[in-house]
């Protein structure tokens, strides 16, 4: 079993997550429509005065393998969900009683609905999840269980910084926000869903003594501009490349999401918005929360092997065939 690297998981209180703690903080102004008769959903109606639409907030994730060890179920306990237009925030669902979620049971850009709701047509920046740690925990295969020991205000370790647009803040002795900075606009045309992955694969790691701690790295894209790029890493003989992790890297630099590749070299990078993205094979990585990463199988000594270019449009499952280490 891998150890958390240390020196990755340094307190730090850089500008940009103190400027999106300040953008998300409970002191803004708080814009919430009225409940219906079950918590958390939200009557449809014009609250804003201005044109408005439904917005739709889907969570979910595939699981991933930590350390030779895999999740079954990742529970998280939802308190609340938030949009944040210029530090104004709109409360999407708001449970007196944490609405558990298991992630894990929404793959292939799935997701729960976990809000649903009237808001204004605007653009917003922000997407804050209030999470009840009591109620939020992760549960392996063999049915050992371990609550979600979440790193606050902690830089991510990521080589290829995945995790840098998602700051986690505390919220009282209980709950944490996961507040993920990746603006997404609700059309003119129309209403709008949103697709949250959680990406345990960046965002957990098992220190040395087994325990689970939780560097939250999401990636947000609203469903009408989101795809997914497939595609298989095989060795120069043919053979699979196992456990490589594959990072999708947008124009400007930044992560668009990330995945590793299964015992046959599939790899699937889902909730990547709309654009062209070169892919970048690792075959020694770190992940967000410090986890190292070793890939088997591969012929080629180098870390890193750049893969093809893809452009993702709207719905589109897109594959690159083979790339070879």
């Amino acid at each position: 079993m891998k150890t958390v690297k240390r020196a990755a998981l340094q307190i730090s209180t850089i500008a940009t997550a103190l400027t999106m703690v300040a953008c998300g903080s409970h002191a803004a102004p708080v814009i919430q429509a009225p409940q219906n008769l079950r918590p958390g959903v939200m009557q449809p109606m014009d609250a804003f005065g201005g044109p408005s639409a439904r917005l739709n907030i889907l969570l979910g994730d595939a699981a991933p393998n930590l350390n030779g060890e895999r999740l079954k179920h990742l529970d998280l306990g939802i308190k609340e969900i938030d949009a944040i237009e210029n530090g104004q925030v709109t409360v999407l669902a708001s449970y007196d009683t944490p609405r558990i979620v298991d992630v894990l049971a929404h793959v292939d850009d799935s997701g729960e609905s976990v809000a649903n709701t009237t808001v204004s047509r605007s653009e917003y920046q922000q997407l804050r999840l209030v999470v009840d740690l009591p109620s939020s925990k992760a549960i392996f295969n063999g049915h050992k269980t371990s609550p979600l020991n979440f790193l606050v205000n902690v830089a991510t370790a990521s080589s290829a910084g995945a995790g840098s647009t998602t700051v986690t803040t505390s919220d009282g002795p209980a709950a944490v926000d996961l507040i993920v900075t990746q603006p997404f606009s609700i059309p003119q045309s129309g209403n709008q869903t949103a697709r949250v992955d959680f990406n345990a694969f960046e965002s957990l790691a098992l220190d040395s003594s087994g325990n689970l701690l939780a560097r939250a790295s999401l990636f947000v894209a609203p469903t009408d501009q989101m795809g997914s790029v497939g595609g298989r890493v095989l060795n120069s003989y043919g053979s699979p490349v196992t456990n490589a992790t594959v990072v999708a890297i947008a124009a400007d630099g930044s992560v668009g999401n990330s995945a590793f590749t299964d015992d046959k070299g599939h790899f699937a990078v889902g909730t990547l918005k709309n654009g062209t993205y070169q892919l970048v094979i690792y075959n020694d990585y770190i992940t967000a929360a410090g986890r190292e990463n070793l890939a088997s199988g591969q012929t080629s000594n180098a870390h890193i092997t750049s893969g093809p270019q893809i452009t993702i449009t709207g719905g589109g499952k897109s594959s690159v065939g083979t790339i070879a280490d």
